[in-house]
């Protein structure tokens, strides 16, 4: 643990699992599709290492549907037989309902749910620093459009979600809810948070959409899920966009800049940071 937080590494590949030294907690498991859920036999071999290594273990869940309750209810199953706490990140609301069904497991409100605005493309616009003017054709004309000033107001629009209502406070916190997963903002996170809510914010990759139509499937020319997208990604803007797009099977991400990372271990509610790229976890020590 680095000060007040614990810092975890997230990974649904058994292989990575020996690149796990010196963090807090595994996080084993996917958010975005249900296609890499983990084998019953990968979370044994995950959760004997996490023992062996005295690391906290968090099972991360994507939503799923009717196809997969079956699966997703014999891990459930295995997992609260362990007679420990585990937690199990949910990202949809039928999920936490058979999560709510096992004493020993304590559901965390995932990504999917948070409904933050994220698309890093409304930075400079939010912060007043988008070019003064430009000019654009329209009707075959060219027309010079000014910049209009946005407010205050705006930013924190972008800056909030509904998490903080006190209405949705009370409820999360009587289906015993106390930790949202958060994405890094480039304009920051303002939330006024009961004290007994926590954060876990994600780093480098932050979930901009995700749809469950994947395009990954139809490069290899198959009509099944080969998870090809572990092998691959697309990288969009690399040498031309301050935070570049990055396309992961069937999710997009934009991949965030270590100064947005400094900012959130300023953040004494963001308690945990869930590293998602080993490459930006080994440069960690370089940006705190």
């Amino acid at each position: 643990m680095i000060k007040d937080k614990e810092i975890a590494f997230q990974t649904c590949k058994i292989n990575e699992l020996k690149k796990c030294n010196d963090i807090d907690i595994l996080y084993f498991g996917d958010e975005f599709c249900q296609n890499k859920i983990p084998s019953i036999k990968s979370l044994k071999y995950a959760f004997e290492f996490v023992k062996k290594n005295r690391i906290k273990f968090v099972f991360v869940l994507p939503y799923i549907n009717d196809t997969k309750i079956k699966t997703v209810k014999k891990i459930l199953n295995f997992l609260n037989n362990l007679n420990r706490t585990v937690e199990i990140v949910f990202n949809d609301w039928g999920t936490f309902n058979l999560i709510s069904g096992y004493k020993n497991l304590r559901p965390i409100l995932g990504r999917l749910l948070n409904k933050q605005r994220k698309d890093p493309i409304a930075d400079k616009i939010l912060n007043n620093i988008q070019p003064k003017m430009k000019i654009v054709i329209q009707n075959g004309k060219k027309v010079i459009i000014q910049k209009k000033q946005i407010p205050n107001t705006v930013k924190t629009y972008f800056q909030k979600t509904y998490l903080d209502n006190p209405e949705v406070m009370n409820f999360m916190l009587k289906k015993n809810i106390n930790r949202y997963e958060l994405d890094l903002l480039p304009w920051d996170i303002k939330l006024n948070l009961n004290k007994n809510i926590n954060i876990s914010i994600y780093y480098p990759y932050i979930n901009i959409s995700t749809t469950r139509y994947c395009g990954a499937i139809n490069l290899d020319y198959t009509s099944k899920c080969n998870k090809i997208c572990q092998k691959h990604k697309i990288i969009l803007g690399e040498n031309s966009l301050e935070y570049p797009y990055v396309v992961i099977g069937n999710t997009i991400f934009y991949k965030a800049g270590g100064n947005m990372l400094k900012k959130s271990l300023k953040n004494n509610k963001i308690n945990r940071i869930v590293f998602n790229d080993f490459d930006a976890l080994l440069k960690f020590k370089g940006i705190k």
